[in-house]
């Protein structure tokens, strides 16, 4: 029996066809060019228990490689620039198994993500949340914060430009101030979270001494406070969302984080056991030998008194590779909306309060205090439920550059692929918002027809 997750709120949004079961997420660590094998092993499970999955959330390293050009933009040792198998759902050989959202991680073909900055189809039924951003799916609100922290960029604006240096090659997915405070504008209740790494101070909730038996060398940023990002500690802070989930650090770590210190927490460990003992599937086995669950999430049962108490279910996970830890599959039982993805109506309005502010500069533009972008967002919101009246998103992928596939010897003259690529999501999105694009404005335009 699937484990349940109980008390998560109901979207405000109505949904015409919905779910009459409870939801089913799947959850993945870092992706690292190996979708065709995290599809695989879904369908597995799907076969085993005889259940759907509804949605598929990576945690970032996606690497959506359209080509071999895109490999001078993804920031990995040599032996590692691999095309990968993402061009084949680009290009349309092969399909998604089912919808998927992803946020960035920090070895990502950034030149792509970069085109879709405020989130879009990186192919059919592949959502890309965008550098910083909310979603909602089938009730639930997702919102997430790709990339990793980085001091020495932190205060920087969105300056890297195409062909990337080997400076901007890693400051492209290092965090920027600018995103984290359009985060910490959020105040309607998150469901999930998700980022890359970890919130800073994240292992005082969980099984430090476990973690540290596995990954001894975590011990110094750990007793040095080093071990995590700040901007994602205070993140956590601030949202409070029900359920957050990381990767990037490679190992399955689970916590609980109360935000009232005048509760009781004696039985926060009861609160854990939606993430126990989920044996993960090893590709490499046969189906008849694998005998153990792959899905199996533990104890149902949760002590009543922790219903009250406002706090965070933080999983990370590790990455895809046979006896890992790397999927785990959560019920979502009021979560029976459309399974489709919707615009955030409050993201939408801090998108438009916000963007005066997005600096493409080294130096990053000043922003305003708290009390002015409020009252920015409160006139903005205002100006979303006059104007937009349909918060569906289109499922308007376009390719930009060609894939792998039809990347002929034609093509490699009549495109630079060395020069970014204006995207027509970003365009539709940006009209839709009455904002000016600033993504790429003078990109390329051609779309490659397979």
């Amino acid at each position: 029996m699937l484990s349940s997750i109980r008390n998560l709120s109901k979207s405000t949004f109505n949904y015409r066809n919905r779910i009459n079961r409870n939801m089913k997420i799947a959850i993945e660590g870092c992706c690292h060019n190996t979708l065709e094998v995290i599809y695989q092993t879904i369908d597995y499970i799907e076969k085993q228990k005889k259940i759907k999955i509804d949605l598929l959330l990576i945690c970032g390293d996606f690497q959506s490689i359209r080509n071999s050009a895109d490999l001078d933009s993804l920031n990995v040792p040599q032996k590692y620039r691999t095309l990968g198998n993402f061009h084949k759902y680009y290009s349309g050989e092969l399909k998604a198994h089912c919808p998927t959202l992803f946020i960035g991680g920090n070895h990502e073909a950034s030149n792509y993500l970069w085109e879709l900055y405020h989130g879009g189809w990186v192919c059919d039924n592949i959502y890309y949340l965008g550098c910083a951003g909310v979603v909602n799916f089938g009730g639930l609100r997702i919102g997430g914060l790709g990339g990793i922290y980085n001091d020495r960029d932190y205060y920087t604006g969105h300056h890297e430009k195409m062909p990337y240096s080997q400076q901007t090659i890693r400051s492209i997915y290092h965090l920027k101030q600018y995103d984290v405070v359009k985060l910490m504008q959020i105040k309607k209740p998150l469901d999930i979270f998700m980022s890359h790494d970890w919130p800073l101070g994240i292992t005082s909730h969980g099984d430090e001494k476990e973690l540290l038996r596995i990954k001894p060398f975590f011990k110094n940023d750990i007793l040095t406070n080093k071990l995590g990002s700040p901007p994602g500690e205070k993140l956590l802070s601030k949202l409070k969302p029900k359920f957050w989930f990381s990767a990037h650090l490679h190992v399955k770590f689970t916590a609980v984080v109360y935000h009232d210190d005048s509760e009781d927490k004696s039985n926060s460990v009861k609160t854990l056991s939606i993430y126990e003992n989920p044996d993960e599937i090893s590709m490499e086995s046969n189906e008849s030998e694998n005998e153990k669950d792959p899905v199996m999430l533990g104890d149902d049962k949760i002590d009543d008194k922790i219903d009250d108490v406002s706090f965070t279910q933080f999983l990370a996970l590790d990455k895809c590779l046979p006896g890992r830890d790397f999927l785990q599959i959560l019920d979502f039982p009021e979560a029976n909306g459309s399974p489709e993805f919707n615009y955030d109506e409050e993201w939408l309005a801090i998108t438009r309060a916000t963007h005066d502010f997005l600096s493409l500069q080294y130096k990053e533009l000043p922003i305003p205090c708290e009390e002015e972008i409020s009252e920015r967002i409160k006139k903005e919101r205002q100006w979303v439920l006059e104007n937009i009246s349909d918060f569906h998103i289109p499922k308007n992928f376009q390719p930009t550059a060609p894939s792998d596939s039809s990347l002929s010897s034609e093509q490699k003259f009549k495109y630079d692929l060395r020069q970014p690529f204006l995207n027509p999501q970003t365009i539709a999105f940006t009209n839709m918002l009455k904002i000016e694009n600033k993504i790429n404005p003078d990109g390329q335009t051609i779309v490659v027809e397979d």
